[in-house]
């Protein structure tokens, strides 16, 4: 019965020990240490209490009980080399210690049987020691080979689920095809891309596409080679369409025998549009979608490399809408814009596929022929062909909105082919051109002539030596005297000179034009007024000319300055003279337009005391209409009028008239240019009593024009 209880309690605190392990697993080194030592010291109790049987329990007057308590033992010892073998010094413990007292009750009994049973036992404990050590090592073996396996397995699946994930979240679709092109797998994305599933797409034959233009990059994979595709694309199973890049390779086995193929297909349809928008605003108008300058000079290059190659000669057509400023001022620039696009659609339907016809800003556009013929006289004559071709076509009225407008072209024209030309001297031998052409008299044709490139270059020079002009003080004020009928003197004309280191005196119709054109005539004209005012300022403090009065020219950029009034009331101010002594002189043209505006300024000018004439009266639109509006103090007759008026009834006639406009609307008439005694007795009868001329004076410096006033 001890025996007994010893075995159940080993038992027992075995069996807690191993649940003990199960419920409390450790990772720690020491600790599997710690219960390899408890396991072992367990497998080390349990082996002495069943050994203890084969010595205090041997049945010695019993051979079957001896028999029995033999197998029993060795049924326990090959047990536990099978349990316990896993831990060799478990298991060969076990064995000597379970086997040990069987063998010393043997030997210490007197017989040959109980001698060769112990010998038996010792034979079967060695071998139970060499199976022990055998399977120890076999299943050290399988354990480390489970390992390995388990270890391989979950960095399979770690691969497969890294791989599935590359796949399935990859910005580009993956496709996997056999060598018959039937789909054995595709990744989301392919599907996103197509509108579809992947479902929908697996075991899909490619030979059946709606869209064939992949296919030959995919059979290419199946052949051994690197397939590319890059361009449009319509799916097949949805409306999905788009700009795609693809990429196809050859998928092999273990043997490099090709399987299928596997392709990459990048959807681009994003960075397509981006870099068409960019094109289109690098290389476009965005109003009228033709070529921009940019791209023009490019074909232009291309074409005078053609010419150089193949003796064929090209043309530029420099295209200026007449009068188009108008119509954006008077309908708006959106109905401007309507006219621009139906010009670049008309002008398109007048040249062939390979000429060029592009847009450079406002209403200016340029037209390229190319391939034209190697003979100068017979190219020049098909583009001028071409070139009432297009002042017919953009002569027909354009319906623009709910407005039907008229629009012709000014066209300069520039051959290209022998002279090796610049592309920037041919743009700007055709705009010459196109200038000649409005000199014209606008709507026609005008082919550029070398000798107007002398007059440009000149014109260029001297506005180079105007702007300097102004700062370096060369300007001068030249004074015409202006008289009554009984010839007092009532002031002068201002009048500007140039007087120039080299050129000398340059006359006012040689500068005056080309500082309008340049805004200079601002900074020119108010130098003018100062200088003007100074000199009163001078004639005020003398009793003899205070009464004098000065003429000063008005351009029209000057007189539209949003500043003007405050400008001319600053100098005023400034100099403190009378401000009725200063007289604007005006001329009809720029009064007529942007009338209100001119009539508010002219009646803010006027009630600081600045007074007004009409220069030039007769020459334009002379009407009691718009004269009655303005707040003028003198008409002034054009000496146009005056030079012929003793021979011309006609001339006379008109003066008549004048002065009879300005009795009626109680304005005061001077007439210019009067130099012979019988033209001022004529307008004197007539009843015009003041006047200014050479019969007078001609213009003369302020020295000179105080000597005459002297004189007398």
């Amino acid at each position: 019965m001890i025996w007994l209880l010893l075995v159940a309690g080993a038992t027992i605190l075995r069996i807690v020990l191993a649940e003990s392990f199960k419920r409390t697993p450790v990772t720690d080194h020491g600790a599997i240490r710690e219960r390899l030592m408890k396991f072992r010291l367990g497998v080390l109790v349990s082996s002495l209490i069943w050994g203890s049987a084969g010595f205090f329990l041997f049945p010695e007057n019993s051979p079957q009980h001896q028999i029995f308590l033999i197998f029993v033992l060795g049924g326990l010892s090959a047990g536990g080399v099978i349990a316990y073998s896993i831990d060799l010094l478990s298991a060969v413990s076990y064995s000597l210690l379970l086997t040990s007292p069987l063998l010393v009750k043997l030997f210490l009994l007197d017989g040959g049987l109980f001698l060769g049973m112990g010998l038996a036992v010792m034979l079967y404990l060695g071998f139970m020691i060499f199976s022990s050590n055998y399977i120890h090592r076999s299943l050290i073996e399988n354990v480390n080979l489970k390992l390995d396996a388990d270890e391989r397995e979950c960095a399979v699946k770690e691969s497969e689920e890294r791989y599935r994930l590359l796949l399935n979240h990859s910005p580009v679709g993956i496709v996997h095809y056999d060598t018959n092109l039937v789909i054995t797998y595709c990744n989301q994305r392919l599907a996103d891309m197509l509108g579809t599933s992947v479902e929908d797409l697996v075991a899909q034959d490619l030979n059946k596409l709606k869209d064939q233009s992949v296919l030959p990059s995919l059979k290419k994979a199946l052949i051994g080679r690197t397939g590319t595709y890059e361009g449009p694309y319509t799916a097949t199973f949805s409306d999905a369409e788009g700009w795609i890049n693809l990429t196809s390779a050859s998928s092999r086995d273990a043997h490099g025998t090709i399987v299928g193929g596997i392709a990459i297909i990048q959807d681009v349809t994003v960075h397509k549009k981006a870099t068409e928008a960019i094109e289109q605003l690098a290389f476009y108008d965005p109003l009228t979608k033709l070529p921009n300058r940019r791209l023009l000079l490019d074909r232009l290059n291309h074409a005078l490399l053609d010419v150089a190659r193949t003796g064929k000669r090209g043309a530029l057509l420099f295209i200026d809408l007449d009068h188009f400023k108008t119509l954006n001022d008077t309908l708006g620039h959106y109905i401007g814009d309507m006219l621009l696009q139906q010009v670049a659609d008309r002008l398109l339907r007048c040249v062939r596929d390979g000429d060029t016809v592009a847009r450079l800003g406002g209403d200016e556009y340029v037209v390229m022929l190319r391939d034209l013929s190697e003979h100068a006289l017979e190219a020049a004559a098909h583009v001028e062909v071409i070139g009432y071709k297009i002042i017919n076509a953009l002569n027909v009225p354009y319906r623009l909105g709910s407005h039907e407008h008229h629009s012709t072209p000014s066209i300069g024209v520039v051959m290209f082919g022998v002279n090796g030309e610049t592309q920037e001297d041919l743009l700007k031998h055709a705009d010459i051109a196109m200038y000649q052409a409005k000199k014209a008299g606008r709507n026609v044709i005008r082919f550029f002539d070398p000798k107007m490139q002398e007059a440009i270059s000149a014109r260029a020079m001297l506005e180079a030596e105007l702007r300097k002009a102004l700062v370096r003080g060369q300007f001068r004020l030249y004074y015409q005297i202006q008289v009554d009928s009984a010839h007092n003197p009532l002031g002068a004309e201002v009048l500007i000179r140039w007087i120039h280191p080299e050129r000398g005196i340059v006359p006012p119709f040689d500068f005056i034009p080309l500082a309008e054109e340049t805004g200079l005539i601002v900074p020119i004209g108010k130098w003018v007024l100062e200088t003007a005012c100074e000199q009163l300022k001078l004639w005020q403090r003398d009793a003899h000319t205070r009464h004098l009065t000065l003429s000063v020219n008005v351009s029209a950029k000057q007189f539209h300055q949003a500043d003007f009034v405050e400008q001319v009331q600053e100098i005023l101010q400034r100099y403190a003279i009378d401000s009725t002594r200063l007289k604007f002189e005006l001329t009809e043209s720029m009064l007529l337009d942007q009338m209100d505006k001119a009539i508010t300024t002219m009646a803010a000018l006027r009630d600081i005391g600045v007074r007004f004439a009409l220069d030039d009266f007769g020459t334009g639109y002379s009407s009691l209409q718009y004269l009655k509006k303005l707040p003028l103090y003198q008409l002034k007759i054009d000496q146009s009028f005056v030079r012929d008026i003793v021979v011309d009834g006609s001339d006379l006639a008109i003066v008549r008239t004048i002065i009879a406009m300005a009795q009626s609307l109680e304005l005061e008439v001077i007439a210019e240019g009067v130099e012979t005694e019988a033209q001022r007795q004529l307008l004197l009868n007539n009843g015009c009593e003041n006047f200014q001329g050479y019969l007078f004076s001609m213009p003369v410096e302020i020295r000179q024009f105080e000597l005459l006033l002297r004189a007398g």
